[in-house]
């Protein structure tokens, strides 16, 4: 009787995982062709087990929930899309201990192209088939399949107009301060946003401040960013507002804002 068998998908996004016997740099590629031009980049797999490591190399689309979280999408399926400008190769590796082969990625960017485009790559390196005794070939078993995730974006060097807005701010808990900050990229662009949180008492006067850590956005994109006040320490009875500003790299600061009441102990 055939062996019934589970595959699950380990993504990786960063550094380096125990499980792998395979390593792949760079993680992110991006590319800032002109529009109507193509350009090439190139992502290095190198064999760090002891086992012939059996490497598959997929495109996707991906998106990032509100969370943060990644998500693999078929390719083609967003709007903001590059995976049918891209074509690469090898498709398949077969890497013997310590060999390396070189991925080769080819952009060709259409002339009518506006915005910021992404896609993924998926590096999976796909564990041997393994002999079972019959007895156990009814019960199943999962094969782990480890795949790092390259993120390949064409940044626009001609037609980028950033821009974002605070639709929302949230008091979670008041000791300590904390924030839920609901942030769109109503932009063309990928950004990388920074920022802060400033409070304010009754007479305008900031009596505590923090930053945000810096976040990314593609085009298009909402992002619920949870901030706490890093000093920990309650704030004093009374009335406050919490001023929320974001730096999305453009002409301009977005910002947002709740009021906060803090009753007596």
């Amino acid at each position: 009787m055939r062996v019934k068998w589970i595959v699950a998908l380990l993504l990786l996004v960063g550094g380096l995982c125990s499980l792998a016997d395979i390593t792949v740099a760079p993680l992110a590629l991006k590319l800032g062709v002109h529009p109507g031009e193509a350009g090439t980049a190139s992502v290095s797999v190198r064999n760090v087990g002891q086992t012939v490591a059996d490497v598959r190399i997929t495109l996707h689309d991906w998106w990032r929930t509100p969370e943060g979280k990644l998500e693999v999408l078929p390719p083609g399926k967003l709007a903001g899309s590059c995976a049918p400008w891209i074509t690469y190769s090898p498709t398949s590796i077969l890497l013997k201990p310590g060999d390396a082969a070189t991925i080769t990625v080819h952009m060709e960017v259409p002339a009518d192209a506006v915005g910021d485009h992404w896609a993924l790559l998926l590096v999976a390196e796909y564990p041997p088939p393994e002999e079972r005794p019959p007895s156990e070939a009814t019960t199943g078993t999962t094969r782990i399949v480890v795949a790092y995730a390259v993120k390949l974006l064409w940044i626009d060097p001609v037609n980028a107009a950033p821009a974002g807005e605070i639709r929302e701010v949230k008091v979670l808990e008041t000791s300590p301060l904390k924030l839920a900050i609901r942030y769109a990229n109503t932009g063309n662009c990928h950004t990388m946003n920074t920022g802060t949180v400033s409070v304010k008492d009754i007479f305008g006067e900031t009596v505590r401040e923090f930053p945000l850590q810096a976040f990314p956005t593609l085009p298009g994109e909402e992002r619920v960013v949870t901030v706490e006040d890093p000093s920990g320490e309650p704030l004093p009875q009374g009335f406050y507002y919490v001023f929320v500003t974001v730096d999305f790299g453009g002409d301009y600061l977005v910002q947002g804002g709740v009021p906060l009441r803090i009753p007596s102990p």
